[in-house]
């Protein structure tokens, strides 16, 4: 997508101003076409010489991205300035909502709505998850990001994904802005991220309009009535670790991409590649 974007700037521009230089010559038309050609040389020269830079035996980083549905445009504004810096160390996943609907919509899921054929897309069981599981792209794309993997689900098998996502990702990123008694899926993740996830590998997100009276009480009662087989059992109560996040300046952005990083080098080797 960004390539696409910059492509397109470079191609008008060059186009503009092959038009304006026209009235000199005619063959000035073919200006905008090999300067364009250029740069699409220079482009291919500089990404090889990146990924010959970059450390093959790097372990890609996976993020599954959790959220308070109802955040709508701040939903958005989060996941363009998270995605702008994290898809170069790895890929996002996360579960298909209304809030990001039109942010990572993709051609061959476009083209399956306009064909009313979008219902093949969603997750019904685990023989489903597996399928997409096993087409979603965790490699680097010839511009060195990573991809965003979303995981359409019905209502009835959303539950047994989040399970499964949990244990296939080097860190949990979860965003709690608006989080209130009302979200009762948000409470079924935070019961299930303390059951099944190190909570060293697990970042929660809070501001103002979290409820976090009603957050520390979900966390406790999660906490009483964790599973036997929990990898948290030995950790103490500490280890639920909540990033405040104002707004998305610079700063507090650096702060959390190093949260989150942190969390994702604890025992990267105990998760499934």
């Amino acid at each position: 997508d960004q390539s696409l974007k910059l492509d397109a700037v470079w191609l008008l521009f060059a186009a503009v101003y092959s038009v304006s230089l026209v009235f000199q010559a005619p063959i000035w038309i073919l200006s905008g076409l090999l300067a364009f050609m250029v740069y699409k040389i220079i482009l291919a020269v500089g990404f090889a010489w990146q990924r010959r830079r970059a450390n093959a035996s790097q372990t890609p980083l996976k993020l599954l991205l959790l959220r308070v549905f109802a955040l709508g445009k701040r939903s958005e504004q989060f996941f363009d300035a998270l995605g702008l810096h994290w898809r170069y160390r790895g890929s996002i996943q996360m579960i298909a909502g209304p809030d990001l609907a039109t942010t990572n919509i993709e051609p061959h899921e476009f083209m399956d709505f306009i064909g009313g054929k979008l219902a093949r897309r969603f997750i019904a069981d685990a023989e489903t998850f597996n399928l997409r599981l096993r087409e979603a792209d965790f490699a680097r794309d010839h511009d060195l990001r990573y991809r965003v993997n979303e995981f359409f689900c019905f209502n009835n098998a959303w539950k047994m994904a989040l399970t499964r996502l949990v244990q296939e990702n080097h860190v949990v990123l979860m965003d709690l802005r608006g989080f209130s008694p009302r979200r009762a899926g948000c409470i079924f993740e935070i019961n299930e991220l303390i059951n099944a996830v190190p909570l060293a590998r697990v970042l929660f997100i809070i501001d103002q309009t979290t409820d976090e009276a009603f957050l520390r009480q979900t966390a406790q009662e999660a906490w009483q009535r964790m599973r036997a087989s929990s990898p948290n059992r030995s950790a103490t109560r500490a280890a639920f670790r909540l990033f405040r996040l104002k707004d998305l300046d610079p700063r507090a952005l650096t702060q959390l991409l190093a949260a989150v990083c942190a969390s994702a080098a604890t025992r990267v080797e105990s998760v499934r590649i």
